[in-house]
């Protein structure tokens, strides 16, 4: 079972359109983010259909309007995003043929039939942080349950430490095993949160781990990065010593 959730989570890591929408989310760059995940609030699916150049170009100023807000606010906002114009359409001439093939471009190649589009909104500026985001994609994907609160968003580290979400607490450390989920505490606060990828046993020094995960404040073509394993390192990072008393265990 864990192995199958190492799986869904490394194909997650690697979905370069998701994982460039993460960060870029993370970076106030657009407001939304993709998701496998219909259930989440405010997901998004991508419209059936978009107009073809050649019926566009019969319709008159009115008519290309109505067929443009024939779309809901979510789904212009994301094409729009895509597209290059921001969330709020800034800009667009629908009556211009340059950017009516840009906004059609974004539509076929740039959403997947298979995402939704998701717009979080939040009241301050400061950066936005995936890590939850991933983990649930990551459930997601291997057993499309929907790892939500009440709000239907993914459960945040500190109320899957305080144990409201369904995964189960490890008793002990020396239980853990690939696919299990790791909450870190980060002064004083449990505030991150991954997914084991593989347990690495040392010989002469404690045993850590591997984990995979998003909301690492690094880019996706950073070794470390978004949706990238990362291991404990002897000389360079102890952080996934799997002793730690910084983190706590759970599995599926």
């Amino acid at each position: 079972m864990g192995l199958l959730l190492v799986k869904a989570a490394k194909q997650l890591g690697s979905d370069k359109e998701m994982m460039d929408a993460y960060w870029a989310y993370h970076k106030r760059e657009q407001n939304g983010f993709f998701s496998p995940n219909p259930h989440l609030k405010s997901a998004t699916e991508k419209p059936f259909s978009f107009p073809d150049p050649d019926n566009w170009r019969k319709l008159n100023s009115e008519e290309r309007k109505k067929k443009w807000y024939g779309f809901s606010l979510k789904q212009r906002m994301t094409i729009a995003t895509l597209a290059g114009f921001g969330y709020e359409g800034k800009g667009i001439s629908l009556n211009s043929s340059h950017h009516f093939s840009t906004l059609r471009e974004a539509y076929a190649n740039a959403w997947r039939d298979d995402l939704y589009s998701v717009f979080w909104s939040d009241s301050n500026h400061d950066k936005r942080w995936l890590c939850n985001v991933f983990v649930g994609d990551a459930i997601y994907l291997y057993n499309r349950k929907s790892f939500t609160s009440g709000n239907s968003h993914y459960y945040d580290p500190l109320q899957i430490y305080m144990g409201k979400s369904f995964l189960r607490r490890r008793n002990s450390y020396r239980d853990v095993q690939a696919g299990d989920i790791v909450v870190f505490r980060h002064n004083g606060r449990w505030e991150h949160v991954e997914i084991i990828t593989r347990i690495q046993k040392n010989t002469f020094s404690d045993d850590g781990f591997c984990s995979i995960g998003a909301g690492r404040g690094l880019s996706p073509n950073n070794n470390h990065g978004t949706g990238k394993e990362k291991c404990d390192g002897f000389f360079s990072d102890p952080t996934r010593e799997i002793n730690n008393n910084s983190h706590t265990y759970f599995f599926l």
